[in-house]
Formats: C-alpha cells, sequence, structure tokens
C-alpha cells in the first residue's frame, strides 16, 4: 500500500486565498490531509508489528466464528463472579468426586454399623465370670454377683461403679477394679482383717482392728472370742467396737497366753474368768500391763491373809477392789 507523502505547508506568500470560497477549500483541503496522513501512520504501526511478530515465530489466535459449533454462549448474570462458574468438563469432575466421597462414606457407616451389631450381640464380649484377687475370706460368688457383671455387655461396664457396689460388700475395705478387651474383668481386693470374734445376742461377727464389723466366714484359728454379757440383741451393721477394747483384749492375750475367752460389760469393760476361780475385771485401754501388776500384787496379799476373792477389779489401777 502506497501511503502518500506529507504536503509542505505552503508559505503564505505562496498561497494567499482571493475568495472567500477558495479560503474554505482549502481548510477543506488540509483537514483532508491530516486525516489522511493519520490512517497512513497506523497502516504502518499494524504492519510492522506484524512483521515483528512472524519474525519471532508468534501466531495469531484464529478466532472462532460465531455460527460455529466450537463457540460456546455463556449468560452473564449482573453481579455474578464469573470466574466461580467451572466449564461443563470441570463441573462433571466435581460431581464424580463428590459423588465418590458419599459412596464411600455410606461405605464406612454400613461398615461400622454391622461391626457395632456384631459387638451388641455376639457372646464374645458378654462378661461370664471374673478374675479375682485378694480374696481369703469373703466367697467369691458373693463378690461376683455384688459386682453385678454377670451377662453384661463390655461396653456396659462402669468400674467405677463396680468399685463402689465390690466395697460395699461387708469384709472388703477397698476395690480395685479394671476392665480388659473383650470381655475381662479383674477385681482385687483388700480385706478387713479380723482380729475379734465379738458374740452379741446370739450372733458372731467378726472384728478389725479400727473396730469395724462384718460376718464371721467359718472358724479362724488363734482369733480372740469375746462374749458381750449385758446385750440381748446382736450388733447393727453399722455398729463400731470401740477401739480401746479391742487394744485392752489384744494386750490381755498378748500378756497372759492362757486367756481363750474375754467377757465384756458396758460397766467394768473386759473381763476373764480367772482359773483360780474368780472373775477379774480390768476395763479397757491400753495399760493393761499396769493393771496386771496390781492385779497379782493384791491377789497375792489376799491370798496370804487366807482371803478368797470372787470378784477383783483393776478397772481403775488406782483404786483396785475385790469380792469375796
Amino acid at each position: 500500500m502506497t501511503v502518500p507523502r506529507r504536503r509542505s505547508r505552503p508559505s503564505p506568500a505562496d498561497d494567499q486565498p482571493s475568495t472567500r470560497t477558495e479560503a474554505v477549500r482549502a481548510r477543506r483541503r488540509q483537514r483532508e490531509n491530516k486525516a489522511l496522513y493519520k490512517t497512513a501512520s497506523a497502516v504502518d504501526q499494524i504492519r510492522s508489528a506484524v512483521e515483528r511478530a512472524t519474525a519471532f515465530g508468534v501466531r495469531t489466535k484464529r478466532r472462532t466464528p460465531v455460527g460455529s459449533p466450537r463457540a460456546v454462549r455463556r449468560q452473564w448474570v449482573p453481579g455474578a463472579p464469573q470466574a466461580a462458574r467451572p466449564k461443563p468438563e470441570a463441573a462433571a469432575g466435581w460431581f464424580h468426586i463428590q459423588l465418590g466421597w458419599r459412596a464411600m462414606s455410606l461405605t464406612i457407616v454400613m461398615l461400622l454399623s454391622s461391626l457395632l451389631l456384631h459387638m451388641m450381640s455376639s457372646p464374645d464380649y458378654f462378661v461370664n465370670s471374673i478374675n479375682l484377687a485378694g480374696a481369703r475370706y469373703v466367697p467369691g460368688e458373693e463378690i461376683y454377683r455384688a459386682s453385678s457383671v454377670a451377662s453384661l455387655n463390655t461396653f456396659w461396664v462402669n468400674p467405677e461403679q463396680i468399685q463402689t457396689q465390690v466395697e460395699a460388700v461387708p469384709g472388703v475395705k477397698t476395690a480395685r477394679v479394671e476392665v480388659a478387651w473383650p470381655n475381662e474383668v479383674f477385681i482385687e481386693v483388700t480385706e478387713n482383717e479380723p482380729v475379734l470374734a465379738w458374740s452379741q445376742g446370739g450372733q458372731t461377727v467378726w472384728v478389725d482392728q479400727d473396730g469395724v464389723i462384718f460376718p464371721a466366714r467359718g472358724e479362724l484359728a488363734g482369733l480372740l472370742p469375746i462374749v458381750a454379757d449385758d446385750a440381748t440383741t446382736g450388733l447393727a451393721s453399722n455398729t463400731r467396737i470401740p477401739v480401746a477394747v479391742i487394744e485392752g483384749a489384744l494386750q490381755l492375750k498378748q500378756l497372759r497366753s492362757n486367756i481363750e475367752l474375754l467377757h465384756y460389760d458396758a460397766v467394768n469393760g473386759l473381763s476373764y474368768q480367772d482359773g483360780r476361780n474368780w472373775r477379774g475385771y480390768f476395763g479397757a485401754g491400753p495399760d493393761m500391763e499396769v493393771k496386771l501388776a496390781v492385779y497379782e500384787t493384791l491377789i497375792a496379799d489376799l491370798l496370804a491373809r487366807g482371803i478368797q476373792p470372787t470378784v477383783i477389779s483393776v478397772v481403775d489401777k488406782d483404786a483396785p477392789y475385790y469380792r469375796q
């Protein structure tokens, strides 16, 4: 394409319009010349750009005709984020991903439900026995009944509740409970250690060193028996024997190993039938060694004077007395 050369502006001296019509024509030619110059410059710039792009191997993208099948028409909604609209291919992929996760979640739920149903119905997860340790006096069957775990599903086993129930068994001091998978229950107990056998109102109970009473579990060798002479009814389950009575009884047994039976009443405390045919009263407390010394001194004096007592009391060691 040939670009017309820019004409040189005529000087005023060379071109002086003589009439008004010629002046108008002159201005029109000047405007046409300017427009033609701008068009030629734009064409030069486009041609230069095309030549540079061709030199560097850059291809311009072909425009797809509007009527072509590849043309995609989209509906534009004012205010809607255009970048958020996925392509049809991307939307289909996202749908498959969502469908895959839903199927996987449903599969997991079904598997867990089946496992839970199996655990709730299978006999392998029900408790039918206990592993018991530490019980010497209390029968295991009694502890098993108190635990309330028979035919109980492992999921419903509460160690704290079992511990409370087992510790409520008379003769059990403390309990420790552990549960192991799938259906094992371990119970370890610490029992009250009996030191006395207390008989009252036709009832015999065991007593530990703290005065706690609990049922006698048969005959226990070496256990010191005490009979309450002034009681006609049995002891209530929450009754405690005074510790001073227990301490005094154990001291008397230690100092007089030949004592096989002690008596007790609320007024005179502990007593025993002396083999020399009288009853000796000693009260209670840990000072039995001193009282026994006073007791033997008083007996020696009485026998030296030919007096045969029926009662000797050292309940008050500072004011002993006797009766014939």
